[in-house]
């Protein structure tokens, strides 16, 4: 049996399965692009056209930080639209602008090695996290003049790129959440100089369009981050090879002021160590509606090419199962097309509605028609009563919408319990939510179908929380003795002399046991991808080099220096061609739980290619503000599409046998400011409804094997030493029974012995410090031995269950 084991291609030559994940890249691209204005330019046929904007040539394929992806190459809009046939004629200002990148590149960088000068390799996480807090400036715009404008084209495209990432808030400023003044001098003049002029929004959130109140612009189409493909797509959309499908996940604002956190979130409240959700259950949508406020785009808003008509086919109720049946038909004449249905429930105790369930159609032919099924338990859909500690659904009318359209009327004779919970993560006493009133006021004419309040059950916890390992886990466990438990509970850091070697991966569990039969498996980046370095030479000790350098975005400060050092092409040369996907918003902009399966179940195969068994996603926050600088990573606004799309997502990774995901950030991670100190103060209706409920939908219907706590308390204790989040809500409630993992480093701000106490079994990425402080504890007492052997043995599980393990014992196997 050898040392190492390694994995990837030996050759650099495209393979098969990069072809056919380009392709599906492409396809979920193309299907989670929103148009939001159309005036009929579009669609448009291969043309002459004029181009400008910061993404026509640096389109942003994705966010900076831990979601970056390291492809092979990736489209920009100009090579897009030069491969679907229009000839760009504006390549002299494009040819200046990638002039002023470069000398602003240069510059950037030149300040980015000023602040970390000096830092050595016992500081190199410290390093890259000033790196990332200085995210790269998209550069100065030219202003558009006179000579640029060709008279050879009558139809102009303006994109507009935004960039954010990891550790930093977007900011109210312009150039960032407002257009520049150069961008809105820009848009004027190609306005005022062209037939038609198409703006296309290339980032990973919301920006300010009050601009289209004053400026005539013919069509809009919101292109996200796109991903490698996100060039081709937006061309298939813009010629109508694709006809748009792609809804918000989002509220676009008229103003910024109008969102319930715009004053206070983030670094805007001043004080960057408490951030109070006093919106309570009322995010995006609900927020909008319940104050009446008219949002520029509405959630889940897109238009199309074509265009459908829904009739309501049937309303069922079978105990506390709903179903709403509907006929979908494309009434178009032209296009073939798809179209999302959502099924939104109001509540006779709440001020907004609330989604419940949604479908998308097959492609349509004109003439064509699909018939879609709606189905909800309307018994997960309580509201959390904090005086009962339960979640309750009270005696009233509960409207059926379907999208703006009132369906039905269901009734409720008494109110019901429908789950009994013990209290959480206390808030602070004088913490209060805001409130809004009630609107039961439905007409006498429509359906009206009575609940059986009878058919409701109370659910109940078992809070033991006990862990039952197998025989082969129980007797690896008796084995080991404190200093290996110590040891299998801490991430092996960053090791390259594991018995799995991936160049690239973010970490390791113990690459110290091997000699007792456990093997080393390895996490690596997301979520858009797998974030691996794209070519090593993995040396027989295990240690990789790289034959073509270090990767781009490692070549700072020392390392720049050792770049020399460990460049070789000694040892077995392994090559990472990894699939940049679409970021998670433009994802769950395609709205079709199916094609997200698909994604996942490409991510799970290049995982096994690689030797990955955990993937560090999916990213599932809620879109809390606007601003939040990681958004891009997370789905949406609303807790169900982002629990569907991550339960999906977690479904097709995991199809693949001994592929993991690792769900993320649990939970209130909503802001990147500060996040490693932060306090999100939240009332326990909120928290339940909002903020833990994606997660409770992914493990219920997708039992992911690992969940990753994040860096922020919840009114004031951090998540990984939170008993509460850890174990009572996850594993009691919801039954979660895998391994929860802490963020890198973060409970070096807490307590590693309190974070195996609370049940947050694996402290990534690990070092010697917290295998000494848990020995420490364990001595002292205050670590529980009991805790830290299940932690251990959940670990154990984790490995064991691997798809490189099983390697590992087949090798094993073979080699006795």
């Amino acid at each position: 049996m050898g040392k190492h084991r390694v994995y990837g291609a030996d050759t650099k030559e495209e393979s098969v399965r990069e072809r056919e994940h380009r392709a599906l890249a492409r396809r979920v691209a193309a299907d989670g692009i929103v148009l939001l204005e159309n005036d009929g330019v579009l669609p448009l046929g291969p043309c002459k056209i004029a181009l400008f904007g910061a993404g026509a040539r640096r389109t942003v394929k994705g966010g900076s930080g831990s979601g970056e992806v390291n492809e092979r190459y990736s489209v920009n809009i100009e090579e897009g639209l030069q491969n679907a046939g229009f000839s760009i004629v504006s390549s002299s200002w494009l040819d200046r602008y990638d002039k002023t990148y470069a000398e602003d590149l240069d510059a950037w960088r030149s300040s980015v090695e000023s602040a970390i000068k000096g830092y050595g390799p016992i500081r190199t996480m410290k390093m890259f996290d000033i790196i990332h807090s200085m995210p790269q400036p998209l550069p100065k715009l030219l202003p558009i003049v006179e000579g640029d404008i060709s008279h050879e084209a009558d139809t102009a495209i303006y994109v507009i790129s935004r960039q954010a990432g990891e550790g930093n808030d977007r900011r109210t400023e312009k150039g960032e959440y407002y257009l520049s003044d150069a961008e809105t001098d820009n848009i004027r003049f190609l306005s005022a100089h062209y037939r038609a002029l198409i703006l296309v929004i290339n980032s990973g959130g919301v920006v300010d369009l009050s601009l289209l109140d004053e400026v005539k612009v013919n069509a809009l189409v919101y292109v996200s981050q796109a991903g490698m493909e996100g060039g081709n797509a937006l061309a298939d959309v813009l010629t109508g090879k694709v006809c748009p499908s792609g809804r918000l996940t989002d509220t676009w604002a008229c103003r910024y002021e109008d969102y319930p956190s715009a004053q206070t979130y983030s670094y805007l409240s001043g004080d960057l160590s408490r951030n109070e959700y006093y919106e309570g259950t009322y995010v995006g949508y609900r927020w909008f509606e319940a104050n009446g406020i008219k949002p520029r785009y509405p959630f889940g808003y897109g238009l199309s090419y074509t265009t459908f008509e829904k009739t309501v086919e049937a309303v069922l109720v079978d105990k506390t199962s709903v179903t709403v049946k509907v006929g979908v038909k494309n009434v178009g004449k032209t296009y073939p097309g798809r179209e999302t249905v959502t099924l939104y429930l109001k509540k006779p105790d709440d001020g907004a509605r609330r989604l419940v369930a949604f479908a998308k159609t097959d492609l349509l032919a004109p003439g064509e028609k699909n018939a879609l099924t709606l189905c909800f338990d309307i018994a997960k859909e309580g509201s959390f009563d904090a005086q009962g500690t339960c979640f309750i659904l009270c005696a009233g009318e509960y409207g059926l919408h379907l999208g703006d359209e009132t369906a039905a009327v269901l009734t409720l004779g008494r109110t019901v319990i429908t789950e009994e919970v013990e209290h959480i993560c206390t808030p602070y006493p004088d913490f209060r939510d805001a409130e809004f009133p009630t609107d039961t006021g439905y007409s006498d004419t429509l359906m009206r179908i009575a609940l059986d309040a009878d058919a409701f059950h109370t659910a109940a916890h078992d809070y033991s929380a006990a862990f039952s390992p197998d025989e082969k886990i129980r007797g690896m466990l008796e084995g080991l003795d404190e200093k290996d438990l110590c040891e299998l509970v801490t991430g092996g850091g960053f090791s390259m002399f594991g018995y799995v070697s991936v160049p690239g991966v973010v970490g390791t569990t113990s690459v110290k046991l091997l000699k007792k039969g456990i093997p080393n498996i390895t996490l690596s980046d997301g979520p858009a991808g797998l974030r691996l370095m794209q070519a090593g030479a993995v040396q027989k000790s295990g240690v990789v080099l790289y034959p073509e350098g270090l990767p781009q975005d490692w070549e700072w400060g020392y390392l720049k220096h050792l770049a020399p050092l460990v460049r070789t092409h000694r040892g077995r040369i392994v090559y990472h061609y990894m699939t940049a996907f679409p970021c998670e918003t433009l994802q769950a902009q395609t709205w079709d739980i199916a094609l997200l399966r698909e994604v996942g179940a490409a991510i799970g195969r290049e995982m096994r290619e690689t030797g990955v068994s955990v993937w560090l996603a999916p990213g599932m926050n809620i879109h809390r503000n606007p601003l939040c600088g990681r958004n891009f990573e997370y789905y949406a606004e609303d807790p169900l599409l982002t629990g569907k799309m991550a339960a999906a997502l977690t479904t097709g990774v995991q199809s693949q046998k001994g592929c993991f995901v690792a769900v993320k950030h649990f939970c209130c991670n909503n802001q990147e400011d500060n996040r490693d100190h932060m306090s999100s103060d939240i009332s326990e209706k909120a928290l339940r409804e909002i903020y833990l409920r994606p997660f409770r939908i992914a493990v219920e219907e997708a039992a992911p094997k690992t969940v990753m706590s994040s860096y922020n308390m919840v009114n004031g204790t951090y998540t990984p030493n939170s008993y509460d989040l850890c174990t009572k809500v996850l594993r009691c409630e919801w039954g979660f029974d895998g391994v929860v993992m802490s963020d890198w480093n973060s409970t070096d701000k807490c307590s590693h012995a309190k974070a195996i106490n609370a049940g947050n079994d694996l402290i990534m990425p690990g070092n010697k410090g917290v295998k000494k402080a848990l020995l420490k504890a364990l001595k002292d007492k205050t670590l529980d031995k009991a805790a830290l052997q299940v932690s251990a043995g959940r670990v154990l599980e984790l490995i064991f269950s691997s798809a490189t393990t099983q390697d590992y014992l087949r090798e094993n196997e073979a080699g006795r």
